[in-house]
């Protein structure tokens, strides 16, 4: 007795893991009869899904569309009828990829026509002939099968173009052709920028996009030529019978087509057909090498004047502010001492007529402004702060006028480091002693 529970629970093991790897069809059948009897003739070969009515088997489609092999569709229904369901289908690009059986009648030939019009793979005639319709939706899968094997051999899963064996091969096929070294042909050479950054910096689902972003736009351009992804960001174009002058144009409407955020270096190169295509690939690579470098350099430009741009309008902002502080106020680098910015108060409190005469008689430093024998003061102040000992630290010392008097004030130091200035110090003043 044992032996048979134990056997039973065995075949029952068995066949979770033969369901495993059945193929899986959506059955959209309004009528229940038809329904069940397609049930009972698939079932011990595939494992279905059911739904009654259009609109619920979109929505079973849409959920689970990658485990599904073949959707068998009825025309006459409620809710949403067979051709509702395939033109939603036909234009989304994932759903489009599941072919659609149709369930008809032998009279049905117009019904038959339209669909194939729609692009439907194939039709299973009422009544059911169980042994026709397994043998059909077999045939359909194992196609199906064949052609996702060849293609995934020679595509690029992530853009859809063809990949470096693609290439390889497609290089051999052309060269073998008559007319392989007669023609001419336009070979342009993608470097994707700012592809380790965006991985880095955001992920590699961003890193992703903008890889489908760039070929997907070298697809719309290049739509008659062939175009492979030889790794990770670097594509080759091959489009046939170009010259000089229809090459050139298309790749500055390539160029053209690229954004701040999504672009690539672009080189190309003409060859005279297959029999020196590896030394006219090489040139196009050198040639987007270039173009790679002068885009780095217009980075560098940019960067440097967002910065200056950034700079002048920050400080003009802390102007602003630091005028409303009480007492006086400024900024300097801690390792040459240069002023970085000062209010009013301090102006006035040393005697200077205008921020101008003071950056002038002062040079603009921070060891004219404190007295001599106080500056190892300022720099300790600042260590300590530094150190961490204290996240802000005070300190007395005097400063020096412009008459050559000096003002005893206290120091409040508070110390950051920036990328454009490096380590500076904010310094808040509160005046200790008018007699000095």
């Amino acid at each position: 007795m044992v032996i048979i529970v134990l056997g039973i629970e065995r075949e029952q093991e068995i066949n979770r893991e033969l369901a495993m790897y059945r193929p899986t069809l959506l059955v959209v059948e309004d009528n229940v009869i038809n329904r069940e009897i397609l049930c009972n003739i698939l079932e011990g070969h595939f494992n279905v899904i059911t739904a009654s009515n259009g609109l619920e088997g979109l929505n079973f489609l849409r959920e689970q569309y990658r485990d599904i092999s073949v959707v068998i569709l009825d025309i006459n229904m409620p809710v949403m009828n067979g051709y509702e369901f395939i033109e939603i289908v036909k234009e989304d690009t994932n759903l489009s990829k599941v072919p659609i059986v149709v369930t008809t009648v032998h009279s049905s030939i117009n019904e038959e026509i339209r669909c194939l019009d729609m692009g439907v793979f194939d039709f299973i005639a009422k009544p059911y002939i169980p042994k026709l319709i397994l043998t059909r939706l077999n045939n359909i899968i194992r196609l199906l099968e064949n052609e996702k094997m060849v293609v995934d051999s020679t595509t690029d899963a992530l853009t859809g173009v063809k990949n470096r064996k693609g290439y390889y091969e497609d290089i051999g096929k052309y060269s073998q052709l008559p007319d392989g070294n007669d023609r001419t042909l336009g070979i342009v050479y993608l470097d994707i920028n700012g592809l380790k950054t965006v991985n880095e910096e955001v992920d590699h689902t961003a890193g992703d996009l903008l890889i489908k972003s760039v070929a997907a736009t070298t697809k719309q351009i290049f739509y008659d030529g062939e175009i492979y992804r030889l790794g990770g960001d670097e594509f080759v174009v091959l489009s046939f019978d170009e010259n000089e002058s229809s090459l050139d144009k298309k790749v500055m409407k390539l160029k053209n087509c690229w954004t701040e955020t999504i672009s690539a270096s672009v080189g190309m190169a003409l060859a005279m057909g297959f029999r020196n295509i590896e030394t006219e690939v090489a040139k196009a690579e050198k040639n987007m090498h270039e173009d790679k470098s002068r885009f780095y350099e217009e980075q560098a430009d940019h960067t440097k004047v967002y910065r200056r741009i950034l700079n002048t309008d920050m400080l003009r902002l802390a102007n602003a502010l630091t005028e409303y502080l009480p007492g006086g106020f400024l900024a300097f680098r801690t390792d040459t001492g240069e002023l970085i910015h000062y209010n009013r108060d301090i102006v006035e409190l040393l005697g200077y007529r205008s921020q101008n005469e003071m950056r002038q008689l002062t040079q603009n430093n921070i060891k004219n402004v404190v007295h001599a024998d106080d500056y190892n003061l300022l720099r300790a102040g600042v260590n300590v702060v530094n150190n961490r000992s204290h996240s802000y630290n005070t300190v007395e010392l005097r400063l020096t006028m412009k008459n050559g008097n000096l003002k005893l004030v206290k120091m409040g130091i508070r110390a950051v480091n920036t990328v454009t200035f490096g380590e500076m110090a904010y310094v808040f003043l509160t005046l200790m002693d008018w007699r000095c």
